[in-house]
C-alpha cells in the first residue's frame, strides 16, 4: 500500500489555497517540459461550479523554474473563447514561455492501451507526449455517467475532437481507465472552492471552500470525494483503478476534513438522459465507420 501526502486547504480563494498546498508539498519543478491540463467548461466563471479558477493555474506557473516548454491545453466546447474570457491570455503575457493549446485542433497520435477496459487504442493530442510532467487541475463536480468529475475524469480532455469524444463518452467509466494508463498525472489539484452538484450539464454551484492537492491521482480524488460525501468504492471505475494501481493510504496534511465536509447531490435531468441516449446512438454509428 502506497502512503501519499495530500494537502487540504480550507479557503475562499483558489489561488491562495493552491499556493498554500503547493508550498506545503514543496512543489517546485525545474528543467522539465510541463503540460498543465485545467478543467474548463467554455468561458464559465469558476463560481458557476463548472470551471476551475484560473488562479490555481497561476499558482502552479509561479513555481515552475527554467522549464523550456510549458503548455496549457484543453478541449471544451469553445477552448479559444474560454482562454480569452477566463484570463489565460493574461497568463501568457505574464509568463512568456507559456503556450496555449486548443486540443480540438491539435495533431493526433493513437496509443495502444496496455490493459484495455473499453478499447485497445485511443487518440490523444500528440504534443502531450513532448512533455515529461503533467499537472492535472480538476474541478470538484458530480457527473451523471462517471459519478464524479475529479482528476481521473479530467484526462478525458486529452481526446481531441468532438466526434472522438462522442465515441467514448457513453462508456466513460471504462474509457477513463484506459486513458489514465496512457497519461500519467505527476501532480494533481482539485479546485473545490465552488463545486457543482447534481447534473453536470446544468450549473448548480455548491460553495465548499476547499482546495486539494498531491502527487498521487487516486489519493487526491479520494480526499476530494470524501469532502463531497461520496465513497469512491461505490463507483466501478475507482474499484478497478484501486485494483490496477493500488489503494493509496492517505497522509492528510493541512486542514481537517470535518471543516469542509459536505454532501453533493447526485442526479440527472431528463434532458441530460435524452442527450446521453442520443450520444450513445451517435457513438455506435461513428464506430461503424471510424477508427476507435
Amino acid at each position: 500500500m502506497t502512503r501519499s501526502d495530500v494537502y487540504l486547504a480550507r479557503t475562499n480563494d483558489a489561488y491562495e489555497g493552491a499556493c498554500r498546498a503547493l508550498d506545503a508539498l514543496n512543489f517546485n519543478v525545474s528543467g522539465k517540459h510541463v503540460y498543465i491540463k485545467p478543467n474548463l467548461t467554455g468561458g464559465r466563471p469558476s463560481n458557476d461550479g463548472l470551471t476551475i479558477d484560473t488562479g490555481a493555474v497561476r499558482a502552479v506557473l509561479e513555481r515552475l523554474h527554467d522549464c523550456p516548454r510549458i503548455t496549457i491545453g484543453e478541449s471544451c466546447s469553445d477552448t479559444t473563447a474560454a482562454f480569452e474570457e477566463l484570463g489565460y491570455r493574461d497568463l501568457v503575457r505574464d509568463f512568456p514561455n507559456v503556450l496555449l493549446e486548443d486540443i480540438r485542433h491539435s495533431e493526433q497520435v493513437w496509443k495502444s492501451i496496455p490493459k484495455p477496459f473499453h478499447t485497445k487504442e485511443m487518440p490523444f493530442n500528440a504534443s502531450l507526449f513532448d512533455h515529461d510532467f503533467v499537472v492535472n487541475i480538476a474541478k470538484m463536480k458530480t457527473h451523471s455517467l462517471a459519478g464524479v468529475t475529479l482528476c481521473m475524469k479530467n484526462i478525458f480532455g486529452f481526446i481531441p475532437t468532438r466526434k472522438q469524444k462522442l465515441m467514448y463518452h457513453p462508456f466513460i467509466r471504462k474509457a477513463i481507465l484506459d486513458m489514465n494508463q496512457i497519461v500519467s498525472s505527476h501532480f494533481c489539484i482539485v479546485d473545490g472552492v465552488w463545486g457543482n452538484e447534481f447534473d453536470e450539464i446544468q450549473s448548480t454551484p455548491k460553495f465548499t471552500g476547499a482546495v486539494v492537492a498531491g502527487d498521487t491521482i487516486l489519493a487526491v480524488d479520494l480526499v476530494a470525494a470524501e469532502i463531497m460525501g461520496i465513497n469512491l468504492s461505490d463507483i466501478d471505475t475507482y474499484r478497478a483503478a484501486f485494483e490496477l494501481w493500488g489503494d493509496p493510504e492517505v497522509n492528510l496534511l493541512g486542514d481537517g476534513l470535518d471543516e469542509v465536509k459536505t454532501r453533493y447531490r447526485q442526479g440527472c435531468l431528463f434532458t441530460t438522459r435524452l442527450r446521453y441516449f442520443k450520444e450513445t446512438t451517435a457513438s455506435l454509428a461513428y464506430r461503424a465507420v471510424n477508427r476507435h
